[in-house]
């Protein structure tokens, strides 16, 4: 079973509810562009395809463009979510974790923002330790094991990477509760943690997926009823697009809230795990194996 608590880390976020809406208004935003997007693509493709016999031939094909270009402009931006809200979550917790008192309303937004900005270095220095503790979590799963030979393997082995990687939220909640430690020691210290309790946290990390994703899919049939009733005032069949968008929005709903929950759950289980006790032998093998945190090692000490 899980080791976290869900019900525990609702309550800490009903404490953080002004930033939660606020995260919920961005992530909406985003699902939104992908909405308009797909829109614009198919408007446009129709309006060029009006000089043909079939006006609405290539619109599909106009939406999905449209989508991917959204696509593309928010992974450009990923950096900024990264820090104008995830982090800004976690420093929240990280002040909860520590018993400090959180404005209320507006000024929690505010207090965030303070906090990111006060712990974190600047941007290229922050940028080259998170792909670090990046490249460190993706090696986790199967680490000192023989690599995979079968194709099945390695799949599962680069999605449960792709999975560890989910704990870089959950590294940032642990350096805003160690006001003492520079970024670059969060990050050693944290991920010498994780390292020597990866088996238990990645359990828990799975659970956490799994509770984010059925919430999404329950989401998804409330939504899709309105979405449906409005596209079908369009001219056109709308095919799978009710889909499409109910999905999205649904999503906006995960990552505001469900993913919210699930940051607070593993951050305040996070806390509770003991330090290694071959911390020594552990920072060697981490050392040598992964180039990330030998790195972030050289420097943690400054």
């Amino acid at each position: 079973m899980w080791d976290f608590n869900l019900l525990a880390a609702t309550r800490t976020l009903e404490k953080s509810m002004a930033f939660v809406l606020h995260r919920w208004l961005i992530y909406l935003g985003a699902g939104l562009a992908y909405i308009a997007g797909a829109l614009a693509g198919a408007g446009t493709a129709i309006g060029v395809g009006s000089l043909s016999s079939k006006p609405t031939a290539f619109a599909a094909a106009g939406a999905w463009l449209g989508m991917a270009i959204v696509g593309w402009v928010l992974y450009k931006l990923r950096n900024g979510f990264l820090t104008g809200v995830q982090a800004r979550n976690a420093a929240l917790l990280g002040a909860e974790a520590l018993q400090q008192p959180i404005p209320r309303g507006r000024g929690q937004i505010d207090f965030a923002r303070g906090r990111v900005a006060e712990r974190f270095p600047g941007s290229a220095e922050r940028s080259q330790i998170l792909e670090n503790m990046r490249g460190v979590l993706l090696g986790l799963p199967g680490w000192r094991e023989a690599p995979p030979q079968t194709l099945p393997q390695r799949v599962l082995k680069q999605a449960l990477g792709l999975l560890a990687t989910t704990e870089t939220l959950t590294l940032l909640g642990y350096h805003f509760a160690h006001p003492a430690n520079t970024l670059r020691q969060s990050a050693r210290d944290g991920l010498l943690i994780l390292a020597a309790h990866f088996p238990r946290i990645l359990r828990n990390r799975l659970y956490l997926f799994a509770f984010g994703w059925i919430g999404c899919l329950a989401t998804f049939p409330v939504l899709l009823v309105p979405i449906q009733g409005i596209l079908a005032e369009l001219p056109i069949d709308p095919g799978i697009w009710p889909y499409i968008f109910a999905f999205l929005l649904a999503w906006t709903i995960k990552a505001a809230f469900l993913d919210a929950i699930a940051l607070a759950a593993m951050v305040d289980y996070f806390l509770k795990l003991p330090a290694p006790g071959n911390r020594a032998e552990l920072v060697e093998a981490l050392s040598r194996d992964f180039p990330g945190f030998a790195e972030i090692c050289a420097d943690a000490d400054r």
